[in-house]
């Protein structure tokens, strides 16, 4: 996956603004895709180039003019065409696994440091998706609209992932306390 097709994704739904866009991925896209401001109006303005989006320009009192961006008919072609491709497994490029790895040069004592470091900053994740969730989706899951749905679905993966990885820690920190 891509910039350009997350935000394909969501310029497909309805006119947005740049700062619209960037405030949707601070709050959901955020579960699984991370960028900056700065990324989003650069891949923006290489789409409309590209011409898989295009914008106007809406004038505004006391305020610098905005872009209202929506998605062309070649844009939803080349995100169709990206969807039907099988994705890949994710690749996760973790500094705490190059420690684990290199741990002996060292030592145990620092790696289980930032070991608990790194282990309070997953609790910590978990507790807001968690807190997420009672907000924003207390209802049955079978109550909700298909979009709230799907939406849903990739904040229970984050969850479940979160809770998976506080599962390791706890059984690699067992193993290095007994190896320490």
């Amino acid at each position: 996956m891509s910039l350009k097709h997350l935000i394909l994704a969501v310029v497909g739904t309805r006119p947005v603004t740049g700062y619209e866009i960037t405030k949707e991925f601070d709050e959901v896209a955020g579960f699984y895709w991370r960028a900056t401001h700065q990324q989003v109006y650069r891949e923006l303005a290489a789409l409309a180039e590209a011409g898989l989006v295009r914008f106007k320009e809406v004038e505004q009192q006391g305020k610098p003019d905005k872009k209202v961006y929506t998605i062309t008919a070649k844009g939803r072609r080349a995100f169709a065409d990206w969807f039907r491709e099988p994705p890949e497994p994710p690749r996760v490029a973790d500094p705490l696994m190059i420690k684990f790895f290199a741990a002996e040069l060292v030592g145990i004592e620092d790696l289980c440091a930032q070991l608990a470091l790194a282990r309070e900053r997953h609790a910590a994740l978990l507790a807001t998706y968690e807190a997420i969730v009672a907000k924003h989706y207390a209802e049955p899951v079978e109550e909700m609209p298909r979009w709230k749905k799907l939406i849903y679905l990739t904040l229970r993966l984050g969850i479940t992932r979160e809770r998976a990885w506080l599962c390791w820690a706890e059984e690699s920190e067992r193993v290095l306390r007994a190896c320490a």
